[in-house]
């Protein structure tokens, strides 16, 4: 009797996330990572000099209209909500959406292999973390500018419950705004890394066998490309929430004329799992 030996593939044996790394003065480097983030900076910049050279007073091109539109809608959101004095939130919010759409877009070429040659940089925790803490070290700062050095303090000491409860409220506050870039960040990050494990998942159906026929290859060959518009989908939801999550947080650091319970409300509401509920309007 003639055994055939079927290899299996088990879900707890694919390996997702790994990457190359050096010694850089001590520290670990995620070559790819860093490779992959100077690409997406390189696309984007390429990107600004084609807007540069297509702009006209005239009748707009595809990609100058495209992005009028784009900036028209993040400067209509932030005047409703923040209000003339947010307008400098615009050009960071736009940035940060391209930059983040052009990193995601990057997880589409991936192969599901052990190494990838050009993964999402935002699917390793390191540049979604550093662009979380980026943006609130800069709402604090316009925090600061906008209510006084007295009155940013005052904000943590006094709200939202009475002065009496002044430890409690400055308990609740920094714990606050301690998970706000951590939530920030493993949102993109969580999605991304999803992304790539089901790469891999549907990478390792090559592995399946029925009988004497092998159906893997097929499956591969329709359920990836499949997966990826649907990632491609999810890839831009998630850039367009990271930057309106932006808007959002300067719109509660900046706002003086109440105690931001309204703002807050919006906040949350946008943070949702579900990723409903975005949140349209001002005050």
């Amino acid at each position: 009797m003639n055994l055939v030996l079927v290899p299996r593939v088990l879900a707890a044996q694919i390996t997702v996330g790994l990457h190359i790394q050096r010694k850089v003065f001590g520290l670990t480097l995620n070559m790819d990572t860093v490779w992959a983030t100077v690409a997406a900076m390189v696309v984007v910049g390429l990107l600004g000099l084609a807007l540069r050279r297509q702009t006209t007073s005239g009748v707009p091109g595809r990609l100058q209209a495209a992005w009028e539109m784009g900036v028209e809608a993040v400067s209509k959101q932030v005047e409703g909500s923040i209000g003339p004095a947010g307008m400098s939130v615009v050009p960071l919010a736009v940035a940060l959406f391209v930059f983040i759409l052009v990193c995601n877009v990057f997880e589409v070429v991936g192969l599901g292999s052990k190494y990838e040659w050009l993964p999402a940089p935002t699917g390793d925790i390191n540049l979604p973390l550093a662009l979380a803490i980026f943006v609130i070290v800069l709402v604090h700062v316009a925090s600061v500018r906008a209510r006084g050095p007295v009155g940013y303090v005052k904000h943590y000491l006094l709200h939202p419950f009475p002065v009496y409860l002044m430890p409690f409220n400055l308990f609740i506050n920094l714990v606050e705004e301690i998970a706000k870039p951590i939530t920030l960040a493993l949102r993109l990050f969580g999605n991304l890394l999803s992304g790539a494990l089901m790469l891999s998942l549907i990478a390792a159906l090559g592995g399946w066998k029925l009988a004497s026929l092998p159906i893997g290859e097929v499956v591969v060959l329709i359920i990836n490309p499949i997966w990826k518009l649907f990632d491609l989908g999810v890839g831009g939801i998630q850039a367009f929430i990271f930057a309106l999550l932006t808007i959002l947080y300067f719109d509660v650091a900046m706002s003086t004329e109440h105690d931001g319970e309204e703002d807050l409300l919006r906040v949350q509401e946008v943070e949702r799992p579900d990723g409903e509920g975005v949140p349209v309007g001002g005050h």
